[in-house]
């Protein structure tokens, strides 16, 4: 369990949220604490969006491809893994466009862990890139 505010800043299709992910082994869920927003999801369905709002639990199964997006700028939530320690390990995949997947050293250099806010925000803008393309 993780205590997680989520992004205030704005990517670069003008809403304010996370990165962009999915997971091949984990399950997923949030529970909001304060503010709103929504959860974007592209599974076997399709496209979905979850309004979130405080006292919302809503959780998603591996293979989910899934979205924060902090729509009041204040969203608060606990964010409930299964299989602990294997997202850090590797099972968090972001949605990167096709030529930084499909490319190891690319991959690498994206995905590394950012050391300041810049290079989050980098890796964020460059996994909702991918995410729109989807």
């Amino acid at each position: 369990v993780s205590h997680l505010r989520v992004y205030d800043s704005e990517g670069p299709d003008g809403l304010r949220g996370g990165t962009p992910h999915v997971h091949s082994a984990c399950t997923e869920a949030y529970a909001v604490v304060a503010g709103t927003g929504a959860v974007q999801t592209l599974s076997a369905e399709g496209f979905g969006e979850c309004p979130l709002e405080p006292g919302t639990f809503v959780w998603f199964t591996p293979g989910t491809v899934h979205r924060l997006v902090n729509g009041d700028g204040h969203l608060e939530i606990f964010v409930i893994m299964a299989n602990a320690g294997l997202p850090e390990a590797g099972d968090l995949v972001p949605t990167f466009p096709p030529e930084v997947l499909d490319d190891p050293e690319a991959y690498a250099l994206a995905a590394a862990t950012p050391v300041d806010d810049d290079g989050v925000r980098r890796r964020r803008d460059l996994a909702v890139e991918g995410f729109g393309a989807l």
